[in-house]
This record gives C-alpha cells, sequence and structure tokens, in this order.
C-alpha cells in the first residue's frame, strides 16, 4: 500500500507502513473531556497535543492513495504545477473543478436535445478533475498551504460537484435518474465513511480497491461516449416490467454496499487498538 504524509513544508513523504505511520502520530483528546474524566497530568508526562478544531490549528494527516492510477496521475500534476502561471490560484482552479461539474450537468441534460451536447458533459469532466486536481497540488508546489480552509473548501467543492455530476447524468437520455442518484447515495456514503477516518485515524483514503475520483471521471466519460454510440435506446431494455440498467445497478450497488460494510467492519477490528488509545 502506498501511503504518504503531508508535513509542514506541504511535501509529502512516502511510507509503506500504515499502522506505524499512525502510531506515530500524537493523541488528540479535548480539554472538556480531559476536564470530565479527572486526568491529572503529571510532570513526567509527555505534553498532549490540544485539540485541532481551532482556527488556529492545521489539519495534519495520511493521504493515502492506492488507486490505479494514482502514480501516473501525481506525476502530471507535479508537471502542470510546475508549469502554471503564477496569475492563476489553487482557489480558482477549485472554482474552474466546480465550473466543470455545472457543464457535466447541463451538457448531459442538453443531450437530450442533440446527442453532441454529451462532448460538454465530457469537457466538463475534463475541466472538474483538472480544478479538483491540481489546486492542492499547486499550493503544495507552490508552498502557500492553508490546511483547514483549503481542506473545507476544496472537499465542501467535493460534494457539490459530485452531486451536480451525478444529476446531470441521471437528467441524460442514456442513464435514469434512479440509478444516478442510488450511485451517488453510494459514493456519499463512502466520502463520509472516508472523512471519518480522517476525523479519527487522521487517514484521508483518496481511493478504495484501486478505484478514486479520476477513476470514476473515466468511466463516466466512457459511458457518455458509449451512450452516444448506442442511442437512447440504452436505457429501454426491459426485464420483468422493469429497465434492465436499473436492475443492473441496483445488483453493483448492494455489492459495493457490501464491501463497504466489510471495509468498515475490517478496519474496526485492523485499527481498535489504534482507537483504544
Amino acid at each position: 500500500m502506498k501511503t504518504y504524509r503531508r508535513v509542514g513544508s506541504g511535501q509529502e513523504i512516502l511510507h509503506s507502513d500504515l499502522e506505524a505511520t499512525l502510531a506515530q502520530l500524537p493523541p488528540i483528546q479535548l480539554e472538556a473531556n480531559r476536564k470530565a474524566e479527572g486526568y491529572n497530568q503529571t510532570q513526567d508526562e509527555p505534553q498532549r497535543v490540544e485539540s485541532v478544531d481551532e482556527p488556529e490549528q492545521p489539519v495534519h494527516h495520511v493521504r493515502v492513495n492506492n488507486s490505479f492510477l494514482a502514480t501516473q496521475e501525481r506525476n502530471i500534476l507535479r508537471a502542470l504545477a510546475a508549469r502554471t502561471p503564477s496569475i492563476v490560484t489553487p482557489d480558482q482552479l477549485t472554482a474552474l473543478g466546480l465550473l466543470g461539474a455545472l457543464l457535466v450537468l447541463i451538457g448531459f441534460a442538453a443531450s437530450r436535445a442533440s446527442p453532441w451536447f454529451v462532448f460538454l458533459a465530457i469537457l466538463g469532466l475534463f475541466l472538474n478533475w483538472l480544478g479538483d486536481s491540481l489546486d492542492g497540488t499547486l499550493a503544495r508546489y507552490r508552498k502557500i498551504e492553508r490546511p483547514d480552509f483549503g481542506y473545507f473548501l476544496d472537499h465542501s467543492c467535493d460534494l457539490v460537484s459530485q452531486t451536480l455530476i451525478f444529476v446531470g447524468l441521471g437528467l441524460s437520455p442514456y442513464f435514469t435518474l434512479f440509478s444516478s442518484l442510488l450511485a451517488l447515495s453510494m459514493y456519499l456514503l463512502m466520502t463520509s465513511f472516508t472523512y471519518l477516518k480522517v476525523l479519527i485515524l487522521k487517514t484521508h483514503h483518496l481511493s478504495y480497491y484501486g478505484m478514486g475520483a479520476t477513476e470514476l471521471r473515466l468511466l463516466l466519460t466512457a459511458w457518455a461516449l458509449f451512450g452516444l454510440w448506442s442511442g437512447p435506446g440504452l436505457v429501454d431494455a426491459r426485464f420483468a416490467g422493469l429497465r434492465v440498467i436499473d436492475m443492473t445497478i441496483f445488483v453493483l450497488w448492494s455489492l459495493v454496499f457490501l464491501a463497504f460494510v466489510w471495509k468498515v467492519w475490517s478496519d474496526t477490528k485492523r485499527f481498535r487498538e489504534i482507537l483504544d488509545k
């Protein structure tokens, strides 16, 4: 497993053992809990870290990315960051990612009037990837990171962007709204689990089972092109009165949900000792 720990300078350091890295992280305990539990610090005990929810405290966590395209994507983003004009800021790239998601929504919805609007949706997926992926890389490259604000802004925009993308897909003639909202529910479920791990384990998983946001965008692009080639009749096939595509997506959703439950159980068991500390 490839893991990267962010340090104060904004660089990422490769680690091969996630548990060892987590074990080295300082324990965090809220002051209110310490008083409630009657905690008395002795002179021999090392100083504990205070709550990270204070505005001046940065969000430090281990970044874990073992998606299929992680290495290639990281190299491309570093090259782009080195060549990005100084007038371009990370916040502008974040806004570009949101604009791309909006173009996806418009392009997919407009493809009901003309199938060629699918290419607008594909352009939006590319801009969404560029803005969402390059903003953090550019901030780290220029050493202008804002760990708290950047984390909050970036991932808030991610939630909005993915909602726009999935709803747009459901409004297209190449998918159904039921299937797209079902897929969105799974994405938000995995996202919630990811943010819990950032809070509790100080690890940010950018992918699961080799799939990350970049791989998802590529799958959506491939599906859009396939839908353009096959035509809107793609969603009309039925079996026992139900759309085949809805039945297929529901089966896939069920399998992913079971995998998610297994992941939660295995991570709880795996990190129980760390969590108890």
